[in-house]
């Protein structure tokens, strides 16, 4: 911006203020969403509430259309691991909003064999195997971080001007079981 204003050319200086007035509107948006994390609150019986509810969020601040597909009825999951779950559907969520220049999002929830849940859009898409994509990608690097605390696979499939889809699927409720099982043997 000072060397815009130093150069007094005005057409430059309008275009460092748009992406200044850019960069400040995502961070608020960031902000805004890390504060609604540490309000991240589950049902201990069902996450379906928390979806509906993550979704409406995701709506309101982004414009676009979301919609929730679940199926199957498999065991509940705990509490914990519910709130992992929601981290990286809303880590998933927030790339779209932020990269993905999508009109539409889906999150289809399969309860049966296991827990899978995939959050799918109609954007741009990009190439995966893109060697910057650890490094620019923060976004990403958290959701594979979760997703091996939960001892789950997370998959990214896209194609660019394809859209994109990010897939959580956790391990079978017996493996759940065995490793919070280990997990309260370590802590006590």
């Amino acid at each position: 911006m000072r060397d815009a204003v130093g150069s007094g050319d005005s057409a430059e200086i309008q275009g460092v203020l748009d992406e200044i007035s850019t960069g400040v509107n995502e961070s608020y948006g960031d902000v805004r969403e890390l504060l609604m994390h540490f309000r991240t609150r589950t049902n201990a019986e069902d996450i379906e509430p928390a979806l509906i509810t993550t979704l409406r969020k995701f709506e309101l601040q982004s414009g676009i259309k979301a919609l929730l597909t679940l199926q199957g009825h498999g065991m509940p999951l705990a509490p914990d691991m519910q709130i992992q779950v929601l981290h990286i559907l809303k880590e998933a969520l927030s790339n779209v909003r932020k990269h993905a220049k999508a009109s539409q999002v889906g999150l289809n929830v399969q309860q049966r064999p296991v827990w899978r849940f995939e959050v799918r859009d109609d954007g741009i898409g990009f190439n995966v195997n893109d060697d910057q994509l650890d490094e620019s990608h923060v976004g990403l690097r958290i959701m594979n971080e979760r997703a091996q605390i939960l001892g789950a696979d997370l998959e990214v499939r896209s194609t660019p001007g394809h859209g994109s889809s990010i897939i959580l699927t956790l391990p079978p409720a017996s493996a759940r079981s065995s490793e919070a099982s280990e997990t309260k043997g370590v802590a006590a």
